[in-house]
């Protein structure tokens, strides 16, 4: 099998990993580079990709620019250019995400290979997976991570409005990625039976709906037994040795006594990891003050000043803290650590000392540390909210505590601090049941199991039909125009014709299509009306129908795929509640793939989506929604645009997406638009498509001529002719 991963935010290289340098690089960067390690050792695995961001960024290390580097003999990271070199948070990644599909179907049609899964981790990249995969018609899997509704509850009980999150965070778009991604995924993996169920369940889910909990495991070459160091048979890596003396001096710096056990707490400093509640547990306890020494790191830091408005907060907040209890001498806050030598080595000195690990979270997704501190041997007292439910059930390694309650946080530490068999116990029971429940390997095995019958579905899919006439003529040409017909295509008789002439003299090296909202039938008729009686394609009802040539042979093979999860009666039924919605009566408005209605034009456009959504949600169906001139609302199978049956033409043709020109004028022409298409917007545009100039979208040429001139100025500016 051949798999694709991909994780597009954060700075991801294959050692030396940045963990902690920002908020999108944490957790699930090392989670991604494991699993992508471990699933190519897999025997029934070929080769493994990780996709990710290219980065060119002085700020950054230039090893975030290369290409590719390799992880493991079967595994490499490919970094593909999106949304410039800049490093961004990826909060503003969303723009450019359209470029990064079609650079990752050019790369993998460049390799030569159809991947077996796409699988998609946060929903920026799940968005991209989920195109990705409906290009290749492969399996979509998908991990989400973090969860934008649980995340958006947090935000509203910390003060924030809606607004705020959308304007800062652009809250709504994720959450509708994620409810796109559990409308269409093939398999959806999860961490533990908590974010199934708490996190999840906040998402209307098809019935049918594929979760598998399946822990993530955790790097056991590095995470061994405290103990190791004690037996002489052990080899251990001379840097872990080196990492451990660095430690041990910089702590030094901190702790008047050095005997003491260690009582250690590894996070970001972000106000959900409610750092201030361990110290003040702390620090109002003499008892913990007299037998441990506090370790927090939060984070890498430089200049608290230069940090992020939360981050600078917290920090500071710590310092106060330490300073109101006078907890110098007894708590040290380093500022920098390297994650891969000298996190472990802390975990280990920690176990050493006879100490304890903590997380006092309000809530913990999955409790990735808590498995590490129990890999090595060092207990744990953490968060009973989130995933560390399971760790404690399967490991017995540690104990959950309310950590809104301060008293049982010092209570729960001082009992594991002061109880030597029950230290001894929660010790041995982690080394062992780490290996046995969350190794990688344990991992890649279970993963491997459940997305084998999705592989063999998919090489099981219905043939397609085409005429060998027209496969030989796609295969020919060098380049291809997809054009609207109304108000672009149509509306200068004379600039028509002489786009006809053009590309009847350039046919031996020019394909022409056309892309409409009109169903095939009204198609045919406004051709006929025009004198256009030679086409190669046409893609009719918003990307909902493909035909090929003159005698219009329908592509059967897109018509299966946009058959998956598509339930139009349930739309119909649920939409009926909609006053401002009437659905179309025109002859062939309402096809297979297609449900049209009018849109009230007394309802403003943003309302009335955001209205469709919210009922849509109820429905469990998988869908795609295009406004168009304000007043047209169609609703088509999520695998269903225009932008992506362009998509699907380039990879079946082997057509290469940057040679296809897609000229529009309206909303419901955007899609295909954008991205790496040479995308022409008539002089006669909408103002739907005015932000495609504001985004500065690098392949949109905004034309000055109107209709059929407009497109030729585009085919000009592009070096088509």
């Amino acid at each position: 099998m051949y798999l694709q991963l991909v994780s597009i935010h954060g700075l991801i290289r294959p050692t030396n990993v940045e963990m902690g340098r920002d908020a999108d690089t944490g957790g699930q960067i090392r989670y991604v580079l494991e699993l992508a390690k471990s699933l190519s050792e897999r025997p029934e695995v070929e080769a493994v990709d990780l996709f990710t961001r290219r980065v060119r960024d002085k700020r950054v290390d230039p090893e975030y620019d290369e290409p590719i580097s390799m992880i493991a003999p079967k595994c490499r990271l490919v970094r593909l250019p999106c949304g410039g070199g800049r490093y961004m948070a990826k909060e503003r990644l969303w723009p450019h995400l359209d470029e990064y599909v079609d650079a990752m179907i050019a790369f993998t049609r460049g390799e030569g290979r159809i991947p077996d899964i796409v699988h998609g981790h946060y929903a920026d990249a799940g968005y991209i997976a989920m195109e990705v995969a409906a290009a290749f018609g492969s399996p979509f899997v998908f991990t989400g991570h973090s969860l934008g509704k649980s995340k958006l509850e947090y935000l509203l009980e910390e003060g924030w409005t809606v607004d705020q999150a959308n304007k800062t965070l652009s809250m709504d778009q994720r959450i509708a990625v994620e409810q796109d991604c559990l409308g269409v995924a093939d398999l959806i993996v999860t961490s533990t039976r908590h974010e199934q169920a708490s996190q999840w369940g906040l998402y209307p889910s098809r019935p049918e709906a594929n979760f598998q909990v399946i822990p993530p495991g955790t790097d056991l070459e590095r995470f061994f037994p405290y103990y190791d160091y004690d037996l002489p048979s052990a080899e251990i890596d001379e840097r872990f040795k080196q990492a451990r003396i660095r430690i041990t001096n910089e702590l030094s710096r901190f702790h008047f006594d050095q005997n003491k056990p260690l009582i250690l707490a590894l996070c970001r400093p972000d106000r959900r990891k409610n750092i201030g509640a361990l110290i003040e547990a702390y620090g109002q306890s003499n008892q913990l003050q007299a037998i441990a020494n506090l370790v927090i790191l939060a984070g890498i830091r430089n200049n608290i000043e230069e940090m992020p408005e939360n981050e600078q907060r917290v920090l500071t907040d710590m310092l106060l803290a330490m300073d109101r209890y006078n907890l110098y001498g007894k708590m040290a806050i380093p500022k920098n650590h390297d994650s891969q030598f000298e996190v472990p080595e802390l975990y280990r000195l920690a176990a050493a000392s006879r100490g304890v690990f903590v997380n006092t979270a309000f809530t913990e997704l999955f409790g990735l540390t808590a498995i590490e501190s129990s890999a090595v041997g060092l207990p744990f007292v953490v968060t009973d909210n989130g995933g560390p439910q399971d760790i404690a059930a399967n490991c017995e390694s540690g104990v959950l505590v309310d950590v809104t309650d301060l008293d049982a946080v010092s209570g729960a530490l001082l009992n594991v601090l002061t109880d030597s068999a029950d230290w001894e116990t929660k010790s041995s029971n982690g080394i062992n049941r780490v290996r046995e429940h969350y190794s990688w390997a344990t991992h890649a095995e279970r993963f491997v199991k459940e997305i084998k019958p999705l592989v063999k579905a998919a090489h099981h899919s219905p043939d397609e039909f085409e005429s060998p006439a027209v496969g030989k003529r796609l295969a020919a040409v060098e380049r291809m125009l997809i054009t609207d017909i109304d108000n672009t295509l149509l509306g200068d008789d004379d600039a028509m014709r002489q786009l006809c002439d053009l590309l009847a003299e350039h046919r031996g090296r020019i394909g022409f299509g056309i892309a409409s909202g009109r169903s095939i039938e009204l198609t045919r008729e406004a051709l006929a009306y025009a004198g256009i009686d030679k086409i190669d394609l046409a893609i009719c009802s918003v990307g909902a129908e493909i035909y090929y040539g003159s005698d219009f042979l329908p592509d059967r093979g897109w018509a299966s795929k946009l058959r998956t999860r598509w339930h139009p009666e349930r739309i119909r039924n649920a939409l009926s509640s909609l006053s401002f919605l009437q659905l179309q009566e025109r002859d062939y408005a309402q096809r297979e793939f297609k449900i049209s209605y009018d849109v009230d034009a007394q309802v403003d456009s943003e309302v009335a989506l955001r209205k469709v959504r919210d009922v849509l949600a109820t429905t469990k169906s998988a869908y795609s929604l295009v406004l168009s001139h304000g007043t047209f609302l169609d609703l088509l199978p999520h695998r269903a645009s225009k932008g992506k049956a362009v998509r699907y033409l380039a990879d079946k043709w082997r057509l290469p997406i940057e040679h296809i020109a897609t000229a529009g004028d309206s909303g419901n022409d955007r899609d295909m638009l954008q991205g790496q298409t040479a995308g022409i917007v008539v002089g006669n545009h909408d103002a739907e498509l005015a932000s495609l100039r504001q985004a500065k979208a690098t392949r949109v040429y905004f034309a000055e001529s109107h209709y059929a001139a407009g497109v030729i100025e585009g085919l000009r500016h592009f070096d088509f002719l």
